[in-house]
């Protein structure tokens, strides 16, 4: 188990936030007027609380899904500062770039970051498969961002429209950690020989 100690963390501040809900969300969601009057935590915190039990649920399968492609290699320090750069990153760039944004919550945009760099760093996949797996998410998120993908699509579901482009920037800051994180192993090797 402490293999996935990390995901288990995850899972265990997102199902503890739901049961306190609506309290937590009220505390804790994107709004952008409270984020301005100085609650800033909300750009952190509204990635962990969610519109509804079924969001919640998608959410935790996608957890699920890093776990299972990452395993334990990310489930250490790099884990720990890739889940805390995406949740920063898609937090502060919801409020600098989607300026139209009130309200937001959910851990989505944040697991597309995890998810572009779990097949990097697993130890299973090697770099084709992982290149494959990134196209796919890329094109998924072009697709999100066109006029043929519907945000409204899930709204009776989850309780809310799709943020895609809290997907985009979750896309966006996994390939700048992978960038930078790439960088730093070979930076590293250079100074050992």
């Amino acid at each position: 188990m402490r293999k996935y100690g990390i995901y288990l963390v995850i899972i265990l501040v997102v199902v503890l936030l739901n049961l306190f809900d609506p309290l937590s969300s009220e505390h804790l969601r994107f709004d952008r007027e409270l984020i301005d009057a100085g609650e800033v935590w909300r750009l952190f915190g509204a990635h962990f609380v969610h519109l509804s039990t079924i969001h919640m649920l998608g959410n935790l399968l996608a957890v699920c899904l890093v776990a299972y492609i990452a395993g334990e290699s990310l489930n250490n320090l790099t884990g720990v500062l890739l889940l805390l750069w995406c949740v920063g990153a898609v937090g502060i760039g919801l409020y600098l770039f989607a300026s139209d944004l009130s309200y937001y919550v959910g851990l989505s945009g944040v697991l597309h970051g995890l998810l572009v760099v779990s097949p990097f760093v697993s130890k299973f996949y090697s770099r084709k498969v992982a290149l494959v797996f990134l196209s796919a998410i890329i094109l998924k998120v072009i697709w999100e961002q066109s006029g043929f993908y519907d945000d409204m699509a899930l709204a009776s579901t989850i309780g809310g429209r799709v943020e895609t482009r809290a997907h985009l920037l979750g896309v966006l800051s996994g390939l700048i950690f992978m960038v930078l994180h790439l960088l730093w192993r070979h930076f590293l090797v250079k100074i050992k020989n």
